[in-house]
């Protein structure tokens, strides 16, 4: 982050062990939380500085301040873990953001996530909205958008690549011959971020969820994009070719 962005972690304050002990108390212990939530709380977890994950908070204090409130019903704790707590604006409350435990990912570091109001979630009348498949597509999409893609105070360039998972296989394979590389932050299947530190570029590769994939492309010099994204358009109608 403060490569791509010096001074976006400033304000960054951790979250204490007995915060975290704390949190996990509620849900069946320490170990409950998914790995990857624990490295984040132990890095940001009272504080992201300027730069937020959601529309609220997820600031450990305001968990803690929440859960301790007794006088309403919660979800099942065992399955459900609420990560951060929807603000509320002139349209009333955002949903909240929420761990599903029962869900771990194949190798236990991460969970499901889901979103939506904790009252409709207890009593099982709404879908849930899921717009990241887990904790760490969210924390690498948005690391992406929020720092990487903010060079330049423009929009990044976007190609819409369809709902077909081939069609992210072969964008992810152009953007391989063109000198990209996958970053320190990872992959997963639903969301890749790629830097080519030779043309001073980024792209992110997100795979079709409830929306269509989509590939966003961002260079540090407008001409270095503007070469990159007449390369991908004149290869997208074979990247999206049944």
């Amino acid at each position: 982050m403060e490569r791509w962005k010096p001074g976006s972690t400033r304000g960054f304050r951790p979250a204490s062990m007995t915060q975290i002990e704390a949190l996990g108390a509620f849900h069946g212990g320490r170990d409950v939380l998914p790995r990857v939530y624990r490295e984040f709380l132990s890095v940001m977890g009272d504080s992201t500085g300027e730069w937020r994950l959601t529309r609220g908070t997820t600031s450990i204090s305001a968990l803690l301040e929440d859960l301790q409130n007794r006088d309403h019903e919660r979800p099942n704790l065992q399955r459900y873990l609420k990560f951060a707590v929807g603000e509320d604006d002139y349209n009333g409350r955002q949903p909240d953001d929420f761990f599903d435990l029962a869900r771990p990912t194949s190798d236990g570091a991460d969970a499901d996530i889901l979103r939506i109001h904790e009252e409709r979630l207890k009593h099982g009348d709404a879908e849930a909205e899921r717009p990241f498949s887990t904790f760490s597509d969210l924390l690498r999409t948005l690391l992406v958008v929020k720092i990487a893609f903010q060079i330049r105070d423009k929009s990044p360039r976007y190609f819409d690549l369809g709902r077909r998972p081939e069609f992210i296989e072969r964008a992810y394979e152009l953007l391989l011959r063109l000198g990209f590389e996958t970053t320190e932050i990872g992959i997963s299947l639903s969301s890749i971020p790629l830097e080519n530190s030779r043309r001073g570029a980024i792209a992110l590769l997100l795979g079709p969820t409830d929306l269509d994939g989509c590939l966003r492309l961002r260079a540090q010099d407008d001409d270095e994009e503007r070469r990159l994204v007449e390369i991908v358009a004149d290869h997208r109608a074979e990247l999206v070719k049944p």
